[in-house]
């Protein structure tokens, strides 16, 4: 509205001299017709010449920091043919019990592998639980030692833990990612259920099946070879074993795809090219385009740097915890014990998760 003011103000200012009436014979000719013309080209000149200083005033107080994380997450969100995310949008609006029979199918196949694989070396599949007073109290030893796992895990979800190391917000963001299709939908309760169908068959296959077949069969190793081993060597050995897979299973599970990877470093190769050519307005610079590509440089190798801390914070996070709950398995011989522990530490790794997966307004 301003423009358009100012613009019918200067045209009456310019037909103000053009009204001067030049008499030949009978004929009224305004002898400044074209004074109107030149009046508006003269406003449309300093208009855009305004316009162009303005807009170059802005370019000058954009951060290239804040423009190298934009293409950054552009280039991030290119990657992939979209059939993964095609696949995620249709698991996110099956029902909830589809979804949690598909859940309990896949659990149901987890456990019958590490139960079958317990009988065949000759151990209890259950790793020592049964319904006694036995296992209830070892499911209360473990109820209390699932307070430092509940401690940490709600500490690292805290907004002073993601600020102070941002590197967790990679971490979270990938567990995120693997479980929000599923926990869409989900109430309280079918959200318990899928906790359940979680951790049960992971530990099952983790501590009886996987470290005590592997103790078995160095036990059995040594005595083929006449060598006399240590009473705990083989569970240690065992459980360390467990640990690293634990732990090779959390990079797998954090770090960027190779995908993402060579996008990005073919990115960073080519930035200054880019931005040379391609990225920068008529107004800028070489000096500018040589910012914003030192700015994008910056941020992505931040990137790559901060991820490959994610990696191995989550490695070594993951495998410390299946050691402790393996320390908690073999000391009181009852699977019951690190059960609830790690149910307990599960559970608040899923309440934050439900938390971030749920939108605002629901």
């Amino acid at each position: 509205m301003a423009a358009c003011g100012a613009s019918t103000s200067g045209r009456c200012d310019a037909l103000r001299p053009a009204f001067k009436l030049v008499r030949c014979g009978r004929r009224v000719q305004w002898s400044a017709r074209s004074a109107p013309v030149r009046a508006e080209a003269a406003d449309a000149t300093s208009s855009g010449s305004g316009a162009a200083a303005l807009q170059r005033e802005q370019q000058l107080r954009r951060d290239p920091y804040k423009l190298a994380g934009h293409r950054l997450r552009t280039l991030l969100n290119g990657v992939g043919d979209g059939e993964e995310e095609m696949m995620n949008s249709m698991l996110e609006e099956q029902p909830p019990q589809q979804k949690l029979a598909m859940c309990l199918l896949a659990s149901g196949l987890v456990t019958g592998g590490a139960a079958l694989v317990c009988v065949l070396c000759g151990l209890d599949p259950l790793g020592g639980a049964s319904l006694s007073l036995a296992s209830l109290q070892a499911a209360a030893v473990g109820g209390a030692a699932a307070a430092p796992l509940v401690g940490l895990k709600a500490l690292l979800w805290s907004e002073t833990a993601r600020r102070e190391l941002p590197f967790l917000e990679d971490i979270h963001k990938s567990q995120v990612d693997a479980f929000k299709p599923v926990m869409a939908n989900l109430n309280a309760a079918q959200t318990a259920v899928l906790l359940a169908s979680e951790v049960v068959p992971g530990l099952l296959i983790l501590l009886p099946a996987t470290a005590g077949g592997v103790a078995k069969a160095l036990e059995f190793y040594g005595q083929a070879a006449g060598v006399q081993l240590p009473e705990t060597l083989p569970s240690v050995l065992a459980l360390c074993l467990v640990a690293g897979i634990a732990g090779v299973g959390k990079v797998a599970e954090t770090s960027v795809s190779l995908e993402e990877y060579e996008v990005v470093r073919d990115a960073v190769d080519n930035a200054d090219r880019f931005y040379r050519l391609m990225a920068m307005d008529r107004d800028s610079t070489p000096a500018d385009a040589a910012r914003a590509a030192e700015a994008f440089k910056t941020v992505a190798l931040t990137w790559m740097a901060r991820n490959q801390v994610a990696v191995r914070f989550a490695a070594a996070l993951g495998a410390c915890e299946v050691l402790y709950l393996g320390c908690l398995w073999q000391q009181t011989g009852d699977l019951s014990a690190p059960l609830v522990a790690a149910l307990g530490a599960a559970a608040v790794d899923f309440a934050f998760i439900r938390r971030m997966s749920t939108p605002v307004n629901s």
